[in-house]
């Protein structure tokens, strides 16, 4: 994997802070899974491990397991210097990481930001996407959630589906993929600014993951008239996003 400059910005904490900041994690409601407090004026993210029925272990996964993938993941691309939150403290079945901003999906949502804002913040996300697949890594479920904005930069989250593949390129695609179905699905439209960031990720491509995802999207092209019929009975911007991504290819094919 090759390593780039840290954009980590939160200096580690000192003893009495950390004391603090557990104190504040032992008040957290046990059914609360993530949720966010502020310590000494500081806003932090704990996450901690999901509590699922046999039904929903058997659907979801051994959430042990996701937990530890997604801990193992922060570790790893932190220290590899890639633009994930640093943990700043954490348990046996908790982490804690240091606010990041708004997620992109919130910000797409929002008339508080301006379109400038929102172009800035979708191109630094395929920005980021590009600058992990380019390190040798996958992130497994990159939806507009998953990357936040603070102004300035994105940092990405939630890597439960993080960890080794044995087709690194394929895990890739498959990220690029979801990533702009995901971009479609939450603006609910076709807009200029998704145009303009998926575009820049095929400008920087290099290892040829957009090229492999527009030969998987044409393989999958019978989804495009099943995504539209389906439409007519469900209304959801998920099976929306599918025609709006095939109508983008088709485009600049």
């Amino acid at each position: 994997m090759q390593c780039v400059k840290s954009r980590a910005h939160h200096r580690p904490l000192g003893e009495h802070e950390i004391r603090d900041l557990r104190r504040a994690v032992r008040k957290i409601p046990a059914n609360l899974r993530v949720t966010s407090i502020e310590v000494n004026g500081q806003s932090y993210w704990v996450k901690r491990q999901e509590r699922l029925s046999l039904r929903w272990r058997l659907q979801k996964g051994n959430p042990a397991r996701a937990f530890e993938r997604e801990r193992e993941g922060l570790h790893l691309m932190h220290t590899a210097g890639m633009p994930v939150p640093r943990i700043v403290d954490e348990g046996p079945d908790y982490f804690v990481t240091p606010d990041a901003g708004i997620s992109l999906a919130a910000l797409c949502k929002s008339p508080a930001f301006e379109e400038a804002e929102r172009q800035a913040a979708l191109a630094e996300a395929a920005r980021t996407l590009h600058e992990l697949h380019d390190a040798g890594m996958a992130h497994g479920r990159p939806n507009l959630k998953d990357f936040l904005w603070d102004g300035q930069r994105i940092t990405l989250i939630d890597l439960e589906r993080f960890g080794k593949v044995r087709k690194l390129h394929s895990a890739q695609v498959i990220d690029f993929i979801i990533f702009a179905l995901s971009c479609f699905a939450v603006a609910n439209r076709s807009l200029p600014q998704i145009d303009q960031a998926l575009y820049l990720y095929r400008m920087l491509d290099m290892r040829g993951v957009y090229i492999a995802a527009n030969r998987w999207l044409h393989w999958l092209r019978w989804l495009d008239p099943v995504a539209r019929w389906l439409q007519r009975f469900r209304s959801s911007r998920d099976i929306a996003a599918i025609p709006r991504l095939f109508k983008w290819l088709r485009e600049r094919s």
